[in-house]
């Protein structure tokens, strides 16, 4: 539990420093945090699907806090980009223990995930040398992209896992990764 304090707290202070100079990357890292702390109050049988729907609202690039957020409520450290990365970038890295730094890339889908983008994930993540890549989304994943998860060592965290990630609470001191990634 100590450990994942401590992790937690080292991302979030070499965050701060990283973006210091960015008033509105601040901004957004704040109003995901809000959201984090709305979503985690949803309570009763439709909890899933209702957090679900509240993601596919919010600002991408606000989503990609919340994600990056969410990951360091984990206990695990993430790296913020100091500048929003558009289409086709990485949106953040975060390092999984036993299996090195992945690269991070965040959609917010209300349709299906496009073939290319994963394609073009996987070629990043090859290009600069990431030992994975998390591709996270709100939408639906077609049949096509599980062809170019293996390509980049690429894990999907969407629809279920991705709603466990989020609605995990900091203080949860389950397994590594609590079956997140798998």
């Amino acid at each position: 539990m100590l450990a994942r304090w401590v992790i937690r707290l080292a991302s979030r202070l070499c965050n701060a420093w990283r973006l210091a100079q960015r008033p509105l990357h601040r901004h957004h890292v704040r109003v995901a945090r809000r959201i984090l702390r709305k979503v985690r109050g949803f309570t009763g049988a439709g909890r899933v699907p209702r957090c679900l729907c509240y993601l596919r609202q919010v600002d991408p690039l606000v989503f990609e806090e919340v994600v990056l957020s969410a990951l360091e409520d984990a206990g695990l450290f993430v790296l913020r980009n100091r500048r929003y990365s558009g289409d086709g970038g990485i949106d953040g890295v975060v390092w999984l223990p036993k299996l090195g730094w992945y690269a991070l890339q965040v959609k917010r889908y209300r349709a299906h995930v496009r073939e290319q983008h994963v394609g073009q994930f996987a070629l990043v993540i090859r290009q600069q040398g990431y030992d994975g890549g998390l591709f996270v989304h709100t939408g639906k994943s077609g049949a096509a992209v599980y062809g170019h998860l293996g390509a980049g060592g690429i894990r999907l965290l969407s629809g279920e896992s991705l709603v466990r990630l989020v609605l995990r609470a900091p203080s949860n001191t389950q397994g590594e990764h609590d079956g997140v990634f798998e």
